[in-house]
């Protein structure tokens, strides 16, 4: 699944925060996590740079989702 099949309508969204959307869940993936984890980090609104240091310092993903959600 890529960023442009987010499992949720995203018609509601402008393009702009579509963009973001998806640029969010490539950051996500590309940190480890799996695509279902992304969406759910994405539509959770999960700090980001919070996700990047946990995971960067050693965090296991598991772990580092259930603290950043």
């Amino acid at each position: 699944m890529s960023a442009t099949e987010h499992p949720y309508p995203t018609h509601e969204l402008s393009q702009e925060d579509q963009r973001v959307v998806g640029w969010r869940f490539d950051q996500f993936r590309q940190l480890g996590f799996g695509e279902e984890d992304s969406w759910l980090l994405v539509d959770s609104g999960a700090d980001l740079q919070l996700t990047r240091s946990l995971v960067g310092a050693g965090c296991p993903l598991h772990l580092a989702l259930r603290i950043v959600l």
